[in-house]
């Protein structure tokens, strides 16, 4: 019996008698690379068949009605005719299709805070940074090893608790790329799943390195410029290489010889040179990207450009130096807050054109590319983007790759991840219709062969309105300390359309409806720096009155009124 089989039996339930052979034949001694402590013992997941499935299997298959067969946290068998084990928990999935699961190419969910100063800094106080940058210890030179956490690995960051790690995993988000982003080498990104505990959700550690290009101090330390801090990689690279050859000899006759210096920072950046780590910099303009494929050639590191929002003019020169790339998926967009008719620069009223057109230039050149969701706060937002992507070219296939397959194989766990296959982590997601459809539906998640049954969403009521909400309302929410206003127009059949203007900028309402006297509007605000949050506003009528819930990605409520001053438009 094989172990698959014989961790089904134990977890299915079987005979005391045979109960007791079995795990007396388990007694013997194993290997000591093999022994575990009891304690120790993963419990085996539930086994699942899901039967009728149209199946994408990601490797450019689909399988039209066919079965995969979940054991032990993995996939044992896909496909149209699979022999389906008694005792697995069958799923008809009719008219439901499969996909891999999706992986967040670079991402902070589910790690905790790196410390310091809450996002904001310091209650808005614009000079916050300055004086955290006094607080900072005084760099004067590389040997300092300003602002160099590449020990940081974000395996001991992570909070299985928190609460964006379901908000994604609900949307369909299986994986992410997480890494620490504080600092000019910010640490180690791993590779996790979206469920378990901090142990249970790593896949890869480390899979990654991270550099930025942010500077240490201010100008009140080194490296105070851009320059400074190019210059300090480059040395940094430059020293653990000399550290490496300097150990082997050492090894090899170290009488009479000084002993190596112990240096915390370079050992992990002599294992991304080694090991081939993948290392993430920053490349969003063409200077930046030119720029990160220089560096990686001349420090001997393996770059991937991130960002890349300006790559699709360069398509076919990143093909030519054969680095991989992560696309932004959250594409520039107009400062909300910004004066309306202030002139904005031609630079920049080009990469707002011309970025959504870079994943399919970079599709057309062949280059190895994966989305990542940048400052989308939800995973609703983050497929408008990708389908943003859609209309401006790049095809559905390409697209699911680059949330699947590709970010697998960037980081070095395409054996384990990113399609639909025998042998592989039972990482899936199921739909009710095609992914990237506006209106499809999450209708199951399994993580690790861990089943979640997302709610499928309330249909929008029937009863047609019974109440007149066309016009402009001011809102009142949080017990009047903050304020914003409505422009509203309802259609004949209660779909509600227009935009919310408060604190935080113009919102554009993305769906809402009125019904009878009850009604729910959508829409996407920016709450802090990369942090885009769906608001829903619930509520009744009662004439130029409304009252009800604001809820801030399911992370946060608001109780809010509203008043129709003069009646609006009737």
């Amino acid at each position: 019996m094989n172990r698959t089989a014989l961790a089904r039996r134990l977890a299915g339930g079987v005979v005391p008698g045979l109960l007791l052979a079995s795990l007396s034949g388990l007694a013997a001694p194993a290997p000591a690379d093999a022994q575990y402590m009891p304690s120790q013992a993963p419990v085996p997941p539930p086994f699942f068949a899901l039967q009728n499935a149209r199946i994408v299997t990601g490797t450019g298959a689909v399988i039209e009605n066919g079965t995969v067969v979940i054991a032990n946290g993995l996939i044992e068998a896909v496909g149209a005719d699979v022999e389906v084990p008694g005792d697995a928990w069958l799923i008809d999935v009719s008219g439901l299709t499969v996909y891999p699961g999706l992986f967040d190419g670079l991402s902070r969910i589910g790690l905790a805070s790196q410390g310091g100063n809450p996002a904001g800094g310091a209650g808005g106080n614009p000079f916050a940074v300055f004086v955290e940058q006094a607080n900072q210890p005084r760099t004067v030179g590389p040997e300092d090893r300003p602002a160099t956490n590449s020990w940081v690995n974000a395996a001991d960051m992570l909070d299985p608790d928190s609460d964006d790690i379901e908000t994604w995993r609900s949307g369909g988000f299986t994986n992410a790329l997480v890494a620490p982003d504080d600092g000019i080498v910010t640490g180690q990104g791993v590779v996790v799943n979206l469920a378990g505990d901090e142990q249970e959700m790593v896949v890869k550690a480390p899979a990654a390195l991270r550099v930025t290009m942010s500077g240490a101090g201010g100008f009140r330390s080194f490296p105070g410029s851009l320059m400074g801090v190019i210059a300090y990689i480059r040395q940094l690279y430059l020293d653990a290489d000399h550290s490496q050859q300097y150990e082997a000899r050492y090894t090899a006759n170290p009488s009479g010889q000084p002993r190596p210096t112990y240096d915390r920072t370079l050992g992990p950046i002599q294992d991304a040179i080694t090991a081939g780590w993948p290392t993430v910099m920053p490349a969003n303009e063409v200077r930046q990207i030119r720029r990160a494929i220089k560096l990686g050639r001349d420090t001997g590191s393996r770059p991937v450009l991130q960002g890349a929002h300006e790559a699709y003019g360069l398509a076919d020169e990143i093909a030519s130096a054969g680095v991989q790339v992560l696309v932004n998926a959250d594409w520039p967009e107009r400062n909300r807050d910004a004066d309306p008719e202030a002139e904005e620069s031609l630079a920049s009223l080009k990469r707002r054109a011309y970025a959504p057109t870079t994943p399919a230039r970079l599709e057309e050149a062949g280059v190895e590319w994966a989305f990542y969701s940048g400052s989308a706060g939800s995973p609703r937002a983050m497929m408008e983007k990708v389908r943003t992507a859609i209309e401006n070219g790049l095809s559905e296939e390409a697209a699911l790759e680059a949330l699947t397959a590709a970010p697998a194989r960037i980081y070095g766990v395409d054996a384990m991840l990113g399609s639909v296959e025998a042998g592989k982590i039972a990482n899936l997601v199921v739909t009710d219709g095609p992914l990237f459809d506006e209106d499809t539906d999450i209708r199951m998640v399994f993580v690790d062969g861990h089943r979640f049954e997302e709610e499928a969403p309330e249909p929008r009521p029937t009863e047609p309105p019974a109440v007149d909400m066309n016009g402009t309302w001011l809102l009142s929410l949080n017990n009047d300390s903050q304020e914003a206003t409505a422009e509203l127009e309802v259609s004949e059949d209660g779909t509600i359309s227009g935009i919310i203007q408060g604190e935080r900028g113009e919102q554009q309402i993305t769906d809402g409806w009125v019904s009878g006297n009850e009604f729910s509007i959508t829409v996407s605000a920016t709450m802090g720096p990369g942090m885009d949050v769906e608001i829903v506003y619930t509520g009744t009528v009662e004439g130029d009155s409304i009252e009800g819930n604001a809820s801030f990605g399911g992370m946060r409520n608001m109780d809010f009124t509203g008043t129709r001053p003069g009646g609006g438009v009737r």
